[in-house]
């Protein structure tokens, strides 16, 4: 058997995977690839090389074989193909990436990660009957959400893709039509929840900017609970002074969506960010009388607020599951290993010492009709 065709056996072989998983160090994981394809002599090196040519290889391969086994963790539009490595375990990180730069350290993933083709699914091989998620979370907070998805993630029964690098690659291919799209994205979803056993009840926080592909999204799922979680304003562009966001940093790739491409055009990065912000709250504005759509702002983030959420997307949550959140709580969203401190003033204070531009009067009327209809003044915000 030649390696190519060992390569492929091998990563649709869950016996193949877990007797390979079990090698506690590099030379005996290559031993026992030797053995299981016949290649004893070839030297550790040549196979390595070997195994990175088989890497760069569009496999054609069942998806229905990788299901379950695999975790497609990266979609390139240019090539039209995905990345998949073995899971590791729940998700627990704030972000997808992190869970994926964990899962990636795994022995097996730093040699074999496999790269197929996605027409076989736009073409209609389709991997199985995708679950309905439990809900999504859209955001414009600047680690609320973060904060909500990780204590969703304590709960037993759930799994919850936060911000995940495949979803929102799909979404922000502008070669692809809306149809296909359409046809993609409910495949990818399983795709990526089914490497978690036994946690049906998915939970999808969107990056920020998908909310501009809001109607696409609920045309698909109009039955999904749905939380638009927001902060004001000034806080958000605060924050973006501090670590600007894809979509805040004038990243070229986010010029395929319309309103950050018609943003560009603004005199100041300050002012690009604030008519994006502007677009970001326009979008939720028009989308939040749907059915089944709960808006919160951050402030109002409590642990019982939270709980509330919970039975919102009907998830059960237990004693240890509540004990594990109230911790969670206790921590920064986007750093577990810092204590939280509440920033909100400090944010603001951050923006007005600055002299930062105050933003304009319609953008912080946009906030308020968002969240609070008219129960708040302007000069509250600011």
């Amino acid at each position: 058997m030649n390696i190519l065709s060992a390569y492929r056996e091998f990563i649709s072989s869950p016996a193949q995977l877990a007797q390979c998983r079990q090698a506690t160090s590099v030379e005996q994981l290559l031993q026992q690839l030797k053995l299981l394809w016949r290649q004893e002599a070839l030297t550790d090196d040549q196979l390595v090389g070997e195994l990175a040519l088989c890497n760069q290889q569009l496999h054609d391969v069942d998806v229905a074989t990788l299901s379950g086994h695999w975790l497609p963790y990266c979609y390139q539009a240019k090539s039209r193909s995905i990345r998949w490595c073995l899971p590791s375990g729940h998700a627990t990180e704030p972000f997808h990436d992190q869970y994926i730069e964990r899962c990636r350290g795994q022995l097996l993933n730093q040699l074999i990660t496999p790269k197929t083709s996605v027409t076989p699914l736009i073409a209609g091989q389709v991997a199985s009957a995708p679950l309905q998620p439990a809900g999504f979370i859209f955001h414009l907070s600047r680690c609320g959400s973060t904060l909500v998805s990780g204590c969703l993630a304590e709960l037993d029964n759930t799994c919850v893709l936060s911000e995940s690098p495949l979803l929102t690659e799909l979404l922000l291919d502008d070669s692809l039509d809306e149809k296909t799209k359409q046809h993609l994205l409910p495949q990818f979803i399983h795709l990526q929840s089914v490497t978690s056993p036994g946690r049906h009840n998915i939970i999808i926080k969107w990056n920020a900017w998908d909310i501009f592909f809001w109607p696409l999204i609920r045309s698909l799922y109009p039955q999904v609970p749905v939380l638009f979680l927001v902060r004001n304003p000034v806080e958000i562009l605060a924050s973006h002074q501090r670590s600007a966001g894809r979509h805040m940093a004038g990243d070229q790739s986010m010029m395929v969506i319309k309103p950050i491409h018609d943003a560009a055009n603004a005199a100041s990065l300050d002012g690009f960010r604030e008519k994006v912000l502007q677009s970001l709250l326009g979008s939720m504005y028009h989308a939040k009388n749907s059915d089944d759509v709960v808006t919160l702002d951050y402030s109002s983030l409590t642990l019982n607020k939270i709980l509330e959420l919970a039975d919102y997307f009907q998830l059960h949550v237990d004693d240890n599951s509540r004990s594990g959140m109230a911790a969670r709580m206790t921590f920064h969203s986007k750093f577990p290993g810092q204590t939280f401190q509440p920033d909100d003033r400090h944010k603001r204070d951050f923006y007005r010492s600055h002299q930062f531009p105050m933003p304009n009067t319609e953008l912080l009327t946009l906030y308020r009709n968002v969240v609070y209809s008219d129960t708040l003044s302007l000069a509250e915000i600011y």
